[in-house]
């Protein structure tokens, strides 16, 4: 990753937070504790997990520049198979309930920590391997997974209380890059293809992407689309395939909404999020 885009980087981070604070402080203290669109999380419980999170980031960043990517005292890599929100689910309930009314706070504080540590990373920095519950990871690699905390749980909050929310044009890049590490992870294997499916994606602005995804029973690979056909096709925006791809959009209601459109095969278009589930 060169410095221009580490540096991208890095302001894509520090804009997405303060945008969020700003639409965060709009908010009302009844709207505060509605549900956002993460099944079983109010919208406190998603900033008071956002606020953790970037605490947690920022001291294993540090402890990466140290020279140590082991876990932090209290904390393990996930299990084979472990679905991440399994252990944050509670524990942002958790920081909830004792941040009480500081959550806005504590969030925007745990942001100015994590920009200033960001700012202070050497060209040599980057590369240094950092603690990850998933493995260790380069802190440029790490830093990518903040963004799409960021972004996501954004949209999360947001879409509860407007349907027509949208990624914002400047994190798509950033997010494209991760979604090849995502999908290997969110892929559940379990439905029985006695052939291969193919999706095809024709995605043509503000970043392009036209790629066949071919399902068999346990595995899938990712190849630029060709001339066979494809079995369903979609068709959308940048941010809607973010958003279909990170686990964000079901494929019939994104139909309805007009997120989506699809040609081929519903049903084996539907059998899209069975494969590739959100968490």
């Amino acid at each position: 990753m060169s410095s221009n885009s580490t540096t991208n980087l890095v302001e894509t981070i520090i804009a997405e937070a303060s945008n969020l604070k700003a639409f965060l402080e709009t908010l009302d203290s009844q709207t505060w504790q509605s549900d956002s669109s993460s099944e079983g999380w109010t919208i406190e419980d998603v900033v008071a997990h956002l606020a953790g999170s970037a605490v947690g980031w920022s001291i294993n960043i540090k402890r990466a520049v140290a020279g140590d990517s082991g876990p932090p005292e209290g904390q393990s890599f996930l299990a084979s198979g472990e679905r991440a929100s399994h252990p944050s689910g509670p524990a942002a309930r958790e920081s909830r309930q004792e941040s009480g009314a500081q959550i806005l706070e504590d969030f925007i504080a745990g942001h100015l920590r994590l920009r200033k540590v960001l700012e202070d990373l050497s060209v040599e920095d980057w590369e240094k391997p950092c603690f990850h519950r998933r493995g260790v990871l380069p802190i440029k690699a790490f830093l990518t997974i903040q963004l799409q905390e960021l972004v996501l749980h954004g949209w999360d909050i947001r879409w509860s209380l407007d349907s027509a929310a949208e990624l914002s044009p400047g994190s798509l890049v950033g997010l494209s890059d991760l979604v090849p590490r995502w999908i290997r992870t969110a892929f559940t294997p379990g439905l029985d293809l006695p052939v291969p499916v193919r999706y095809r994606f024709e995605v043509s602005s503000p970043l392009a992407v036209h790629n066949d995804l071919i399902v068999t029973d346990d595995t899938f690979i990712i190849e630029p689309s060709g001339t066979q056909a494809a079995d369903a096709t979609f068709r959308c925006d940048t941010g809607n395939y973010m958003l279909l791809m990170f686990g964000r959009l079901q494929v019939a209601p994104a139909i309805a909404d007009g997120r989506l459109s699809v040609e081929g095969s519903l049903k084996q278009a539907k059998n899209f999020n069975l494969w590739f589930k959100g968490f």
